[in-house]
């Protein structure tokens, strides 16, 4: 019984060394896998549309909502809700908004904006075309250096100007925009609608402006064209901003308003045009070539330009007067129809209307 007794306890000792042998070592988490509270799954248990469409409304479980007890297993409540409000912000910052639709302000707006552009050209076509237009261009031409002296006095009234389709004696702001000046207000001005328009729709203070990473996708959402950075001459979308950038630029990569307007404000576009347009003229006579633009002619496609109303009348009686045919006369007869005019019969008579 002895023997069988010490061999029992020699079985256990045994075991229990084998036991103390074989313990698996401890793991040390580094201080990054300290900080982790919440697993992420290696597949997700939502498609990233649906996920995209539903994140904005995620939240916390709540007793309120009809549960019999909600128990917080790695983090208490607070914690919990704050990890997922940050969470949602983040996502809101840089995730994509397919089903976002431009508003009818948005339409409306830049369809004014649209027509103010093509009333601008026509006044400097029709200001050129007058005779103060021409006798400036002369003496410019004739004086070059003291016009260019002028112009520099008066940069400093280009702010103050109250309407920028007479300066004075009828003539405008922007009557020295060339091609690249008028593609560049153009885009000037559709930047600053964009983000105005998107905070405008969007209505939510944590998405404050476009991603940079989804600029394109929005810029097309509301024009319904991608921007073409290299028809202004640069290689990307940051170059082609700083190209206005005293009116948008991308500020912790999201597109932001540097100028303070309303987007109703036309004017003010003009005038950052102008200025920047002056300072371009300054670097460029300075002998600095990289001021000069490279702008594509198909950046800004031909739209129908709008006649000056006094071009169209001298027009409309050059024809009268050479005996062209008016529009009724010139439109060709329906079938069975009758011209209403006065004729005369056969025998030199007056016959009726008809």
């Amino acid at each position: 019984m002895k023997r069988a007794a010490k061999d029992e306890e020699k079985k256990d000792e045994a075991m229990e060394e084998e036991e103390e042998e074989t313990e698996p070592p401890k793991v040390e988490l580094t201080d990054e896998e300290k900080a982790k509270f919440f697993r992420k799954p290696a597949i997700s248990d939502l498609t990233s549309k649906t996920l995209n469409d539903a994140f904005a409304s995620f939240s916390i479980p709540e007793k309120a909502e009809g549960f019999d007890d909600v128990r917080f297993e790695w983090q208490k409540a607070a914690k919990s809700q704050e990890y997922l409000r940050n969470w949602v912000v983040e996502r809101k910052r840089t995730t994509r908004m397919d089903n976002l639709q431009p508003s009818a302000w948005f339409r409306e707006t830049l369809k004014t904006w649209q027509k103010t552009l093509l009333e601008w050209q026509a006044k400097q076509t029709a200001f050129k075309a007058s005779p103060a237009g021409k006798a400036q261009a002369q003496k410019k031409a004739a004086e070059k250096e003291g016009e260019d002296d002028a112009e520099e006095k008066n940069k400093g009234d280009i702010f103050s100007v109250e309407d920028v389709n007479d300066v004075g004696n009828g003539e405008p702001l922007f009557k020295d925009f060339v091609f690249e000046d008028w593609a560049l207000l153009q885009l000037r001005y559709e930047l600053f609608l964009l983000q105005a328009a998107f905070k405008k729709d969007v209505n939510d203070s944590d998405r404050p402006g476009i991603p940079e990473t989804h600029f394109g996708f929005y810029f097309n959402k509301y024009y319904r064209k991608y921007p073409n950075p290299k028809l202004y001459g640069v290689e990307g979308h940051v170059e082609l901003l700083k190209l206005v950038k005293e009116t948008v630029s991308f500020e912790e990569e999201l597109l932001t308003a540097k100028a303070t307007c309303e987007p109703d404000d036309f004017a003010m576009f003009v005038k950052l045009g102008e200025e920047n347009r002056r300072e371009r003229q300054r670097r460029i006579d300075a002998g600095d070539e990289t001021a000069r633009l490279k702008v594509s002619p198909q950046a800004m496609p031909q739209q129908p330009q709008l006649k000056p109303p006094q071009a169209t009348a001298v027009a409309a009686a050059a024809k009268v007067e050479a005996g062209a045919k008016t529009p009724w006369q010139a439109a060709p007869r329906l079938p069975g129809a009758v011209q209403v005019g006065s004729v005369k019969g056969k025998g030199g008579g007056k016959g009726g209307n008809k």
